[in-house]
């Protein structure tokens, strides 16, 4: 074979191979798509619209989160239309600074509440140089992206005006919860809300619930789940973690109700997706 030829050949199998790779990564377009990536003991989520448009959700500590995104984002896709911060700790935030390295982030959900942390102050610096637009969720509002609606339940105004004052003490009772909906099915989005607020915004039943606080009891309660009715309990915690995440009586209510639990400290990534019909598919 001359080298002409072997050139042609070369560029041939440079195409078939890129072929494969575009046909494999949009193999899943026209689904909704839910990822709790394996991040270790905190939360970080992407949601992939059946137009291919992504949303992260949190993103654990360390830089985990960055490993899960290649694996289910095409290697050319480099922008995050939507990430969200449910609240400013550790084990939620540190990975977006490794979205921000990483990817183009085309709008930053945030409440701005703030936490006295280096950790924080190095995020508020990434998310300028950035560039993202920010917007600042408030219960009642709609956020569309891709076609998929999310519907923010909380934090309500009130609590905005009340922590212009004073910050909440507990910077968990700031977690951003919200309601995403397609083909008449819905997940909700937790952070580490407590349970006493979660059961006063949930409204209806969802096939998806992401447990609250890696399982933590102060997250679910019976009264949490005789609204929601989940046909899935996704919950994202790390392997023996210290905090004994998740509770066993959190276990052992969604247990009694049916509930499949997925935990990724059991199964490592997980995917739940949602079809134009509203069938539910996971792993």
């Amino acid at each position: 074979m001359d080298g002409k030829n072997k050139a042609i050949l070369g560029v041939s199998i440079c195409l078939f191979v890129l072929g494969i790779l575009a046909a494999s990564a949009s193999f899943k377009l026209g689904k909704l798509r839910i990822i709790a990536c394996d991040v270790g003991q905190g939360d970080g989520l992407l949601v992939i619209t059946p137009k291919g448009d992504d949303v992260v959700i949190d993103a654990g500590p360390g830089t985990k989160i960055a490993d899960c995104l290649s694996r289910y984002m095409p290697f050319w896709d480099r922008k995050v239309e939507m990430m969200v911060l449910t609240h400013p700790q550790q084990d939620h935030m540190e990975g977006q600074m490794a979205v921000f390295a990483n990817y183009e982030v085309e709008n930053m959900v945030t409440t701005g509440v703030e936490n006295d942390t280096e950790l924080y102050r190095e995020w508020q610096k990434a998310l300028v140089n950035e560039g993202s637009k920010v917007y600042k969720p408030m219960a009642g509002d709609a956020i569309s992206v891709g076609g998929v609606s999310f519907d923010v339940l909380w934090p309500a105004k009130s609590r905005y005006e009340i922590w212009q004052a004073k910050p909440p003490t507990d910077v968990n009772e700031s977690s951003v919860i919200l309601k995403l909906n397609y083909a008449g099915k819905c997940a909700y989005f937790t952070g580490d809300i407590p349970k006493e607020i979660l059961e006063l915004v949930v409204n209806g039943k969802c096939d998806i619930l992401k447990v609250a606080h890696h399982g933590s009891k102060t997250g679910t309660n019976q009264r949490v789940l005789d609204e929601v009715k989940p046909s899935v309990a996704l919950i994202s915690v790390g392997q023996n973690n210290k905090f004994g995440h998740p509770n066993k009586e959190v276990l052992d209510i969604l247990d009694a109700v049916g509930v499949k639990i997925l935990r990724t400290d059991k199964m490592g990534d997980i995917e739940v997706d949602l079809d134009s019909k509203g069938k539910l598919i996971y792993n």
